[in-house]
């Protein structure tokens, strides 16, 4: 972990999967991310059902973090979405 926090690259911070996709579960619950899901870390407080999504897009929606999103901002792969910056 702690080489992960010695990664950390706040530029990495505005690409990262959690800031405009979502992680669906076979059910239709929603997460921030796949980490999150698999670590049942909802959406928000009362796990949201994508139906919920459906009804009304909330504007804006905090973003559940703890020590595993260090792996993202490294920006060295771990990421959903590969490399984040050269």
């Amino acid at each position: 972990m702690n080489l992960l926090k010695q990664s950390y690259q706040p530029e990495n911070l505005e690409q990262l999967m959690c800031k405009s996709l979502l992680s669906v579960d076979w059910q239709g619950y929603v997460y921030d991310c796949d980490f999150n899901q698999m670590l049942d870390m909802p959406l928000t407080a009362n796990s949201t059902h994508l139906s919920q999504l459906l009804k009304k897009m909330p504007e804006a929606m905090a973003i559940s973090v703890a020590d595993h999103c260090y792996g993202c901002t490294a920006g060295q792969g771990s990421s959903c979405t590969g490399v984040l910056t050269n």
